[in-house]
């Protein structure tokens, strides 16, 4: 696939990740002259029905989503038998190798990834999207640090038929084990909630290096997600503060009515943290209240009837009144019931229980948001018709959404840097932000004013935040040298970042092919841009036969780490594998003896020894 040009577009240059139903590669878009990502489907699932419906589902649920802390889907095609996804190229790594690296990340740095990573999973539920493999795999974090949640693979549309752990998308709809909900442990239905928890999870290992719950199988390990409650992380790590602690248990709530109920909830309780790190603050739901007291069914004497006749008499005239009464009605019910419906009363209701319960009766309500100072986020807060009301099926429906109180807790942002002051009004949900730059002998990128005070302010007052610094356009670099390049960026007051090498074959050798700022793009300067070099494509070398792999159990997570005779560690594959024998494709940039480590859901389980030719 190395050179090879899909669709006459993407021009392939390596691969950068494996998986059990598709292969990431590494390409050059040649129309829009940028790098992408392209997952394709494997060869060998191009016939198989279910792999081809599973990888349109992912196209699917990628096109539903457009979010700065996303992988964005660019382009979905077919050339000749091949299906690919083409994505944005995140050059970066996983959030599963940075918490390797470090071990125990800093408690203020989980939160402002926390924030963004909730923010990302909150848009996807706001579009219908369940993601259901939320971890630290699927996260990745690019050179200034910012947040992508890819890979919907197993993600599903909430409109769609559920899928259980042993349904129709079988093991592989699991996740991976470490990471998934109790109800996904059960094989129930894996919602928002579900997504929550797993986030939960990821942040436990951010803030400790270990994840709640381990074991020797992937069974013992789903069955401590049912059944046990995870350490406090202030046992593994003193550091974190309480707020923080209890904000993650919560997430962690073996119940899923005492999570918390949406991603912006849970950013706004993270938020708080920064500014009340004693905590006392988090607020779990309280338990229904108990039924009203049965009322006094004592039966009372009846005054005896002064006139036995009168009465008969006046009990019949009533009971035909009734009786014509009640055959009008029936009537007129039986006529209105094939036009109109009884409105429900949602207010209070999850949004998400809301438009279900009236999709039941083929409706489908629009949907818009207001403050409300009587209703959480994420709940109804009004509905244009009272409940109870008759309503003809014509008629539209509105529901009305809160979005949480209008009021927040300004924090002081002077001081911060431009991305932290953003990311910090984001999680407050406050739309209306400028940013406006000026010369100053600060750092370039720090907050040196904001129009607002600390303190309570409306979410509506528009909030404008003065940057140290100035704005340039980027040149392009198409064509010119490294050194040629280097210059042009240094003459525009920004810094030469990471240079990686590619190919394309209607570009010179030891030109620019790629940029990783767009030309023409205003940017500040400082701003680091890192370019992709053309060079001849790099010869791969094959083992003379597949690896074979036993997988002893269903949904384990497999990794394979190639040890090259140059002493490089290079990710082979990764991916969930089902029980059983399988044979594993590998090339490598090297040749000759490679050693092998197999690890499976994180442990390693063997090494093997093959030549590479």
């Amino acid at each position: 696939m190395i050179g090879h040009v899909i669709s006459g577009r993407y021009v392939v240059q390596a691969i950068v990740g494996t998986g059990g139903m598709a292969v990431v590669y590494r390409a050059f878009d040649k129309k829009k002259n940028r790098i992408v990502a392209i997952k394709v489907l494997r060869p060998e699932y191009e016939t198989d029905v279910e792999f081809v419906r599973r990888f349109s589902r992912e196209a699917e649920a990628a096109s539903k989503v457009s979010h700065e802390n996303i992988v964005n889907m660019l382009d979905v095609g077919i050339d000749g038998d091949m299906r690919y996804i083409v994505m944005e190229f995140v050059d970066g790594i996983t959030l599963k190798e940075m918490i390797r690296q470090r071990e125990q990340i800093h408690p203020d740095t989980v939160i402002r990834m926390a924030i963004r990573i909730l923010a990302a999973v909150d848009h996807a539920h706001r579009n219908g999207i369940v993601h259901r493999d939320i971890k630290p795999q699927n996260i990745l974090v690019d050179a200034q640090g910012r947040i992508k949640v890819a890979d919907f693979g197993i993600a599903r549309l909430k409109a769609a038929q559920t899928t259980r752990i042993d349904g129709e998308d079988g093991p592989s709809a699991m996740g991976s084990v470490h990471y998934f909900s109790p109800e996904q442990a059960k094989g129930e239905v894996a919602d928002e909630k579900s997504d929550l928890y797993s986030v939960g999870v990821v942040m436990y290992e951010m803030l400790t290096g270990r994840v709640p719950f381990d074991g020797e199988t992937s069974v013992s390990v789903a069955l401590k997600h049912v059944s046990e409650e995870p350490k406090s992380m202030r046992e593994h790590h003193s550091g974190i503060s309480k707020a923080l602690d209890e904000v993650v248990m919560r997430a962690l709530s073996k119940d899923a009515s005492k999570r918390y109920q949406t991603a912006a909830e849970m950013a706004v309780d993270l938020r708080k943290t920064i500014t009340h790190p004693g905590g006392g603050f988090v607020k779990y739901p309280q338990d229904p209240e108990e039924a009203d007291k049965p009322r006094d069914t004592r039966k009372r004497p009846m005054p005896k009837p002064r006139n036995k006749h009168r009465m008969l008499y006046t009990g019949a005239v009533i009971f035909a009144v009734i009786s014509i009464a009640v055959i009008v009605f029936g009537v007129w019910r039986f006529v209105a019931r094939y036009n109109t419906y009884s409105m429900p009363n949602l207010l209070g209701e999850e949004q998400l229980v809301a438009q279900d319960t009236l999709e039941q009766l083929s409706i489908s309500p629009d949907i818009s948001y207001v403050y409300s100072e009587d209703y959480e986020a994420g709940l109804v807060a009004g509905q244009s018709e009272k409940a109870g009301t008759r309503v003809d099926y014509s008629k539209s429906i509105t529901l009305n959404v809160s979005l949480g109180t209008r009021w927040y807790e300004l924090a002081n942002l002077e001081g911060t840097t431009e991305d932290y002051a953003l990311d910090a009004l984001a999680a407050y949900n406050v739309e209306k932000v400028t940013v406006e730059y000026v010369q100053s002998e600060m750092p370039v990128g720090t907050v040196i004013d904001v129009n607002l005070e600390p303190g309570l302010q409306s979410r509506d007052a528009p909030v404008v935040v003065t940057v140290s610094g100035q704005k340039v356009l980027m040149p392009s670099l198409a064509g010119l040298t490294l050194e040629g390049a280097n210059a042009l960026i240094e003459a525009e007051g920004l810094v030469l970042g990471i240079v990686t090498e590619g190919y394309s074959a209607d570009a010179k050798a030891n030109t620019v092919i790629a940029q990783s700022v767009a030309a023409h793009a205003q940017i500040m300067v400082g701003t680091v841009v890192d370019v992709t070099i053309n060079q001849p494509q790099t010869r791969l070398f094959f083992p003379e036969g597949r690896l074979s792999v036993v997988v002893p159990l269903q949904g384990t997570h497999v990794e394979i780490i190639m040890e090259t005779p140059s002493g490089a560690n290079v990710e082979g594959y990764t991916g969930v594998l089902n029980a059983g024998t399988h044979r594993i494709a590998l090339s490598s940039s090297e040749s000759g003896r490679h050693a092998l480590h197999i690890y499976m859901d994180g442990v390693l389980m063997e090494t093997q020894y093959i030549v590479f030719e």
